[in-house]
């Protein structure tokens, strides 16, 4: 259907010929045009119908052409009205144009003069309304820039961009549906509503099959009446699609209650740019989730390198990684903080790439400048990732996480909550995959052992309170400890563990 139509016009006059003369004079083919001798019938079609323009006498039987005025201002707040009358004054004149009438057409007029304050009044209406659309879309625009520039996340940023869609186009509801161009498969929805019961029609999945595999950007609307509070209404729905590299990735469903059962072009041409803005948004979203995917890869790539020479650690990156997330989950940390701890997990023993396979494979007890040599690892691990802004997020992984809570760790002997809350949480997992791992010379502890380890530690070697977080996170159940380590284990142990709070000495 059109989203743009002929300008409709209400034309009221006492006289019949009056409004037959109007009629003709501007062209039935031109406008859809209403007429009434009667005002009140006037007033009541002015409820229930869209109107662009009115033309009324000022004098109508026991009404005033100013009640027809104030009811289409009611209604029809940007519509253009001009009065015609065979009796003009100022008073009457400065009165009527306070309450916002356009024009003033004197009994008897000229047709020509007719048609062009018709014609004047709606284009100075198309321009209103396009500069009101104009403003929105560079407001949005603002905005808009703004977020590519933040780094805001991606289902905030579509939010927002709904919110402007509402205001744009007048509607009680919008939804974005993000699809997975290979599969299909819908992979993130999101709602922007007044009222709730809006939601199903906007988050409705089978508005996509009208697009199937068109790459069209033109948008679908649909429109039915409806009738609301006795009063005739247009419930329209428009489905905008989103495309990126002209492949269907998504679509905007915006419903739109209306006297009328069209769109204006202005409107239209804002939802075109709030879709192309969420394309790319949404590109740029894929973008850096393909940059991250490749950076991590190069992440582990680095990590199975220090693994393969440290035969006795093989596997511990992931096991340490995964016990870290669930400890960082009952913590409270974002999404953001849990993936910097996936990469500083990752990396966190990087420095052992520069110490030697003599010293990293030995079975036995280290000598004294072998020691000194392995706790060089952090440092060396800090240098490796040094400037690289990707590595960032992992600095005080590499560096904190063999610092002890009473001090007496390395490489800066750093104490009590002076250590980083990464160091601190990422030593207590260490130290329980260190306790429960099997090695060449000896086999893993039980669980129980590993807890013990934990406890007695608390307040010296590891900060009590994760201690504890970490102890309630193994009671929950989250930790598949029979898939890390490849035995069942008992959890009653857990029971009546009690972790002394004390500050490092």
């Amino acid at each position: 259907m059109p989203v743009d139509r002929r300008s409709r016009i209400l034309v009221v006059d006492d006289e019949e010929y009056i409004c037959r003369l109007v009629v003709e004079s501007l062209g039935p083919d031109s406008h859809d045009i209403a007429t009434f001798c009667d005002a009140a019938q006037a007033i009541e079609y002015l409820g229930s119908n869209p109107v662009d323009l009115v033309l009324t006498d000022l004098m109508l039987g026991s009404c005033s052409g100013l009640q027809v005025l104030e009811t289409a201002r009611q209604n029809h707040p940007d519509a253009i009205v001009i009065l015609m009358t065979a009796h003009p004054s100022v008073e009457t004149a400065i009165a009527a144009l306070k309450r916002g009438v356009y024009d003033f057409l004197v009994k008897p007029f000229k047709l020509e003069v007719l048609n062009q304050t018709v014609e004047r009044g709606l284009a100075h209406q198309k321009v209103a309304r396009d500069n009101l659309s104009l403003k929105g879309q560079v407001e949005f625009l603002r905005v808009a820039n703004a977020f590519f520039g933040s780094g805001m996340d991606l289902d905030r940023y579509l939010q927002m961009l709904l919110k402007s869609c509402n205001t744009e186009l007048s509607a009680v509801g919008s939804a974005i549906l993000e699809l997975n161009p290979r599969s299909g498969n819908i992979v993130r929805k999101v709602v922007e509503t007044r009222e709730p019961e809006n939601e199903a029609a906007v988050l409705d999945e089978s508005r996509l099959d009208q697009f199937g595999g068109s790459r069209s950007a033109s948008p679908v609307v649909t429109a039915e009446p409806v009738t609301i509070d006795g009063n005739r209404r247009y419930r329209i729905m428009v489905s905008q699609p989103i495309l990126v590299r002209r492949r269907l990735t998504g679509v905007i469903n915006v419903l739109i209650r209306s006297r009328g059962d069209t769109i204006p072009a202005g409107r239209m041409d804002a939802l075109s740019l709030l879709a192309g803005s969420a394309a790319s948004a949404i590109a740029n979203q894929k973008l850096y989730e393909d940059l991250q995917q490749s950076y991590f890869q190069a992440i582990r790539a680095l990590t199975n390198a220090i693994e393969a020479r440290d035969h006795y650690t093989a596997g511990h990156t992931d096991r340490v990684t995964r016990l870290a997330e669930q400890m960082a989950l009952r913590l409270g940390w974002t999404e953001k903080q849990i993936y910097d701890l996936r990469v500083g997990c990752a990396l966190h023993d990087i420095g052992k790439i520069g110490v030697p396979d003599a010293i990293l494979n030995k079975s036995g007890l280290l000598s004294e400048s072998e020691r000194k040599r392995m706790m060089k690892h952090p440092d060396l691990g800090l240098r490796i990732v040094r400037g690289i802004d990707l590595f960032r997020p992992s600095v005080p992984y590499i560096l904190a996480h063999h610092e002890r809570y009473d001090g007496h760790g390395y490489p800066r002997g750093l104490k009590g909550e002076g250590i980083p809350i990464e160091g601190r949480l990422l030593a207590v997992v260490d130290t329980f995959d260190a306790v429960m791992s099997d090695r060449p010379y000896r086999a893993g502890a039980s669980l129980e052992h590993a807890v013990k380890e934990l406890v007695e530690n608390a307040g010296t070697q590891l900060d009590p309170k994760l201690v504890r977080t970490f102890l309630l996170a193994l009671r929950s159940g989250a930790v598949d400890l029979r898939e890390l380590y490849g035995r069942d284990e008992d959890l009653s142990c857990l029971d009546d563990v009690t972790v002394t709070e004390k500050a490092p000495a």
